[in-house]
């Protein structure tokens, strides 16, 4: 059952609005707004030690919800998923409780305190989606205490701001491979280039793997992980099954073109389009969607 009444959640500053019809009678309880702040976006599942995530800066607003209609989560984000997707938004990740990483995703959020949203860490749906450059909604619904919760945090970009829809920073060169990896334990190699829907590479010699093939050479003890991501083109199965047959491409690269880095220090793996650096709403944004990055790998 949809709401006749349409929610609008006016951030501060902004001449845009979210409209969305509350399924279950969901009611807003509570709001807390800031003009100007840094949130960090899910991209992906908690992995162990971490939920990946991006920081989009703007004007961020987050809304509870309640209900005392005890519905499914998966229930109530599937309503919502479905009209955020007919304004323009592209889904991002979605998940349920266990999938997500329970207790460690849920307290990687920040959720709003009791009695504004309660959280069933066994019964509970997490989605978030995208729009444009840096605009951003994520929702997480459960069910608890004989009633429907759900918060809704959204953010924009404000005024003139550049927002940044990844935390890792974009090389300009493959020069930089070498002090990130040190840095930041992960690099993209933003010379490789795959066309859309493809694995094939453009080229058969590349500087970023030329350093890190010095990199590997310096370093005997490390072993890396290659990493591809899509564009968020095609069907989710599409995209993760072409994600990792792009690093699995670049890997055999690597190894036939320096024989001394022995196979078992270089793996692959691909995430398809979870974890974007940039807005899939332009070919531009898309093109640097489609790449492979390198991850030093976890000491054994």
């Amino acid at each position: 059952m949809l709401r006749t009444l349409i929610f609008v959640l006016m951030l501060p500053f902004s001449a845009h609005a979210l409209e969305l019809s509350m399924p279950v009678d969901l009611e807003q309880i509570a709001q807390n707004e800031s003009p100007l702040t840094t949130i960090e976006m899910p991209v992906n599942v908690w992995d162990g030690s971490e939920v990946p995530n991006v920081k989009l800066t703007g004007a961020v607003t987050h809304t509870a919800f309640q209900s005392n209609v005890a519905s499914k989560p998966d229930v109530v984000a599937a309503a919502l998923l479905k009209q955020l997707i007919e304004q323009g938004y592209t889904l991002g990740l979605q998940c349920a409780d266990q999938a997500c990483g329970g207790y460690d995703f849920r307290f990687a959020l920040p959720i709003m305190m009791p009695p504004a949203m309660y959280v069933d860490l066994g019964n509970y749906t997490f989605l978030s989606a995208y729009k444009g450059k840096g605009q951003a909604v994520w929702i997480l619904v459960s069910r608890s205490l004989n009633n429907t919760h759900m918060q809704l945090t959204q953010v924009r970009p404000t005024g003139d701001i550049d927002v940044k829809f990844s935390a890792l920073p974009i090389p300009k060169s493959p020069d930089q491979l070498l002090g990130q990896l040190a840095e930041t334990g992960h690099f993209i190699l933003s010379d490789l280039s795959f066309e859309a829907g493809s694995a094939n590479l453009n080229d058969d010699t590349f500087p970023s793997l030329l350093t890190l093939a010095q990199f590997l050479g310096e370093n005997l003890d490390q072993s890396v992980v290659l990493v591809g991501h899509t564009d968020s083109s095609g069907s989710p199965d599409k995209n993760l099954e072409l994600s990792r047959q792009r690093a699995q491409a670049v890997r055999s690269m690597l190894l036939g073109q320096f024989p001394d880095i022995t196979p078992e220090r270089v793996a692959y793996k691909g995430i398809g389009y979870l974890a974007p650096v940039a807005s899939n709403a332009t070919a531009e944004g898309r093109e640097m969607n489609r790449r492979v990055e390198v991850i030093i790998a976890p000491g054994k």
